[in-house]
């Protein structure tokens, strides 16, 4: 009878958040991998925008809204790279400041995803708290004024998947309506909608037991490791090949304003050819993801805490400025006007030996996929693992835009 009373109390509550919640369809966008449709990102707001600054607006309702396409989708490695674009798209004090929340959401991730779940992230400018509810049954609430806009900028921020990905989500409600069609039509069945509210009063349970049994433990505000230096936004956004707009590179009031870049064509001209390598790494396309990382994902993990997701979320900004400055924009590429984005996924042992690379999400052009590969070649060795993280292999994702000057 108490479980039953939970889940219809979590369900009164969801229906009454998402009844509150931003109305208007700001824009919509795809996610693929290994040429596959994973799921869709959508941010409404209860003002259309058509800039970042705009959307980060912390006085208006905002949603955002991930709806699945995948038969089977891992939560933690959505969590996982929902929490690499965060590092690189947010300032090292906001990294720093959110450590404790980022533990929390990242621990409302559990099991695999299906095909026509709903993810929402709602945030109330009222009360400034963040609701998080799948299937619009409520995983948890995050009273936090700034953490809602923390995980905007990772999917609108200097650094996105994609410029396109993120010109979809900032665009004023001019949305595709063969998307918007696909995306509305993900609805989760019955019996996912019990199966979800069945797990979390397991969950629930759970953490009745275990509260009982554990001692209390004293706060401890996080520290950032001292051989690793905190990021910096303007590293990542004023490398060769990403030249983002002016408002896209300057997500916090806090955070100053990125230099312009020179010319591509100019910066790359200029930086000396890097010595081949003796040993150069796997790469592949494959059109689905290696069956060991589908295994791997579904391990055991120690327990997430602050110290770790800060230490991994400057850990991969460190790679990623390290693989920037390997970046050459593609002569050829240049003189036809030829722009586009790529994604990679990269392995590396603890010591920061390349081991493998494989391509997420190309580009139209093959001189610009293939200048990405070469280009995680030449960065080889990477900075090694920081050992807080206690890993001997690392992955990470790596995010290449290719853009001319305006």
């Amino acid at each position: 009878m108490k479980s039953t009373k939970i889940v219809i109390a979590l369900l009164l509550f969801a229906s009454a958040v998402t009844a509150n919640a931003a109305s208007l369809l700001n824009g919509l966008a795809l996610e693929q991998q290994f040429n596959k449709d994973r799921y869709f990102v959508a941010v409404y707001s209860d003002q259309l925008a058509d800039n970042t600054s705009a959307l980060l607006d912390n006085n208006v309702s905002r949603s955002l809204q991930i709806r699945v396409i995948e038969d089977r989708l891992s939560a933690r490695r959505l969590r996982n790279q929902w929490m690499e674009s965060i590092a690189i798209n947010n300032p090292s004090d906001t990294l720093t400041g959110q450590a404790n929340n980022m533990v929390t959401f990242a621990n409302l991730f559990k099991g695999r995803l299906m095909s026509g779940d709903h993810l929402s992230i709602d945030y109330a400018p009222d009360t400034g708290t963040t609701s998080v509810s799948l299937n619009d049954i409520m995983l948890g609430m995050i009273e936090d004024r700034d953490f809602f806009n923390t995980l905007l900028r990772a999917w609108i921020g200097p650094v996105p998947p994609s410029t396109e990905f993120r010109d979809s989500l900032i665009s004023s409600g001019d949305v595709d309506s063969g998307l918007l069609a696909t995306y509305e039509s993900l609805q989760p069945g019955a019996a996912r909608v019990a199966q979800v509210a069945a797990m979390l009063d397991e969950q629930e349970a759970a953490k009745e037991t275990s509260s009982a049994a554990a001692a209390p433990v004293p706060a401890v505000k996080p520290k950032l490791a001292a051989n690793i230096p905190p990021p910096t936004l303007a590293a990542i956004s004023t490398a060769a090949v990403q030249k983002p707009t002016v408002e896209a590179a300057q997500p916090a009031a806090e955070e100053p304003e990125p230099a312009r870049t020179e010319p591509a064509a100019t910066a790359v001209a200029a930086t000396p050819p890097s010595q081949p390598k003796p040993l150069k790494p796997t790469t592949t396309r494959p059109a689905t993801p290696p069956v060991e990382e589908e295994e791997l994902e579904e391990e055991e993990e120690a327990p997430l805490t602050a110290d770790m997701i800060l230490a991994r979320q400057i850990y991969h900004s460190m790679l990623l400025r390290h693989t920037f400055k390997h970046i050459r924009y593609p002569k050829r590429a240049q003189d036809r006007g030829q722009e586009g984005s790529v994604r990679l996924n990269v392995t590396i042992d603890n010591r920061g030996n390349v081991t493998s690379v494989t391509t997420v999400q190309e580009s139209r052009y093959s001189s610009l996929n293939r200048e990405a590969l070469e280009a995680v070649e030449r960065a080889g060795p990477y900075p090694a693992t920081p050992v807080q993280l206690k890993m001997e292999e690392y992955r990470f994702s790596v995010p290449i835009t290719f853009r001319l000057p305006d």
